[in-house]
């Protein structure tokens, strides 16, 4: 009874250290997320869409394969959401990006935002400038190992269109 045990004990000692020795071998291949990664995901996606870009296809890159954005009350495809940005003929740009509200986890995150938007845009009645504040958020998933949008809100708090001078 007393080898039986000894032996038990040494099994089970053995085993625990292997079990600890296992899980202190194994490491994460990748890098946790950062908020500066999570940022810098808005700014190229922005980039992207920018006039200055005439490949929006390169959106595609940024995105699950799933993906969709909700925004003018409507919910949009990557293809829909293309379609939808290319409706319109904008001539200048700007986004600021600002109120950055991130949670991280090991393969995800969640964003929140505040977006002021300014563009000038030719119409069959002149060219209009159009300023929109809204309040954005975003899930991000990693993806292959690269950190891709899943989901994207956007609610215009205010708008307005002025005639350009």
């Amino acid at each position: 009874l007393f080898t039986y045990r000894i032996l038990n004990y040494t099994i089970m000692r053995y085993f625990l250290v292997l079990i600890f020795i296992l899980f202190s071998c194994v490491s994460s291949s990748q890098s946790p997320i950062t908020d500066e990664e999570v940022k810098n995901k808005f700014y190229e996606f922005f980039d992207v869409l920018s006039v200055e870009n005439p490949d929006k296809d390169k959106l595609y890159d940024l995105v699950t394969e799933d993906y969709f954005i909700f925004e003018n009350q409507k919910k949009y495809t990557m293809k829909e959401f293309i379609d939808f940005v290319n409706t319109f003929e904008i001539v200048e740009n700007n986004w600021e990006l600002s109120n950055f509200k991130i949670d991280i986890d090991e393969n995800s995150a969640h964003a929140s935002l505040k977006n002021v938007g300014k563009f000038l845009v030719e119409t069959d009645s002149g060219n209009v400038i159009m300023d929109f504040d809204w309040l954005e958020s975003a899930y991000l998933v990693r993806e292959d190992g690269e950190l891709k949008f899943a989901f994207y809100f956007s609610d215009a708090v205010n708008e307005s269109v002025t005639k350009a001078e």
